[in-house]
């Protein structure tokens, strides 16, 4: 599949993926995400493999994902900044990462103070983001890091419990340190013995 060899890359750097590699990764993700809507947050190790697949076996799985993150993060400094955007294949590379990492147009209610903020319709007492309960949002990541279907989930869930529980994975983990603390105290008093 991969036309041009990889090359030099500005900063001097050799380049592992060719310009075509980066397509091809960019439209392999567009099939195997398109019955999920905009933005795709994980990718699977299956999407990975068939990524793998198609590029001739040339790449490892961290290599790929790697690529992903980096062409990932491309994308969303390329949509802050549209003058980043330079050439052709930059052009062909935001057109293709917006499909998969790009805003999706969502309903939004009539006739609301909400309409002129810009505010998603949640139904129900939803929260729109879940940015405000890092820890929660961490260790569902942990557990289920390739589902989605959670988050939609917990965005109707009350602002209120959805604090609570954010809450509760904090004090988990201050206790978490303090036993860590405590272990690296006995085992420092052990090794002085």
């Amino acid at each position: 599949m991969s036309t041009t060899p990889p090359s030099t890359a500005p900063n001097g750097r050799s380049r592992v993926f060719s310009e075509s590699d980066e397509i091809q990764i960019l439209k392999c993700l567009i099939r195997a995400t398109k019955s999920i809507p905009p933005p795709i947050t994980t990718v699977g190790t299956s999407t990975i493999n068939r990524i793998i697949k198609r590029l001739d076996h040339r790449f490892t799985v961290s290599q790929i994902t790697d690529k992903i993150r980096r062409l990932r993060d491309k994308h969303h400094n390329h949509a802050r900044n549209r003058a980043l955007v330079r050439n052709h294949h930059d052009r062909r590379i935001f057109k293709l990462s917006k499909r998969i990492w790009g805003k999706k147009a969502t309903p939004r209610k009539k006739n609301s103070k909400s309409e002129d903020q810009g505010a998603i319709e949640m139904g129900g007492d939803g929260v729109e983001k879940l940015d405000k309960f890092p820890y929660l949002v961490a260790e569902f990541s942990k557990v289920l890091p390739e589902n989605e279907v959670w988050k939609q989930k917990m965005k109707r869930v009350e602002e209120e419990k959805l604090r609570k529980m954010d809450q509760e994975w904090v004090m988990l983990k201050v206790e978490e340190a303090k036993l860590v603390a405590k272990k690296a105290e006995l085992i420092q008093q052990q090794i002085m013995e």
